[in-house]
């Protein structure tokens, strides 16, 4: 059995029902980059981590009081207004995806961000900052979420193993993104087609969505 083929790439790469809603928060995103408003903070990290099941929701504790709007308005928009936000979104943005230097500035900003989220929340937010960032830098950050992790095993035989870089960022998203520039590089050489991230998502989807 042929595990990846040029006809599944191109449909990763084809309109979906889904670009419509994505286009929103692209939009969004393009249209409000900076961090220095309160609206447009919380409209970003609301609307991004709610549509994509990754919401900054805190440790629970025996009350559900900063659970509330407000904890958005008091602790989330203050913390990222305050942080580099903008500083790491504009090294995001002249980055070259697919060199060395970009990739090593993929790794490094995810970090900055997941570390930020972690203040912020006291949980683990690796899935939430790899969406933020990518609405943000669509052509440089690749999804991470647990389906999508699941489904690269899939391709396992196809590609490299992931490198055993230590101390480079978030490494467990470090070893994700390595797979999936592999993969683009796959479908370059192998069919002719450049994937963007968003496309590598959309082909991870829908296998792991066959093997279920």
């Amino acid at each position: 059995m042929q595990l990846l083929t040029h006809a599944a790439v191109l449909n990763a790469m084809s309109p979906s029902p889904w670009d419509f809603s994505n286009r929103l928060l692209y939009e969004l995103c393009a249209n409000h980059p900076a961090h220095s408003n309160t609206g447009e903070v919380l409209a970003k990290i609301l609307l991004i981590g709610r549509v994509y099941a990754a919401a900054i929701e805190r440790r629970r504790t025996t009350t559900d009081e900063d659970q509330n709007d407000d904890y958005y308005i008091s602790n989330v928009a203050p913390a990222i207004q305050k942080s580099p936000m903008d500083e790491w979104l504009q090294e995001a943005r002249i980055a070259v995806p697919g060199t060395p230097g970009g990739f090593a500035t993929l790794v490094a900003i995810h970090s900055n961000v997941t570390n930020l989220f972690r203040k912020i929340s006291g949980l683990e937010k690796r899935s939430l900052a790899s969406k933020y960032l990518h609405f943000h830098v669509p052509r440089l950050f690749y999804i991470f979420d647990s389906r999508a992790v699941k489904a690269m095993q899939h391709f396992s035989s196809l590609l490299p193993r992931a490198s055993r870089s230590e101390g480079a960022g978030d490494n467990e998203y470090r070893k994700f993104a390595e797979k999936c520039a592999h993969l683009t590089a796959f479908c370059r050489r192998e069919f002719d087609l450049i994937p963007l991230p968003r496309h590598i998502d959309n082909l991870l989807l829908a296998t792991h969505a066959s093997e279920t």
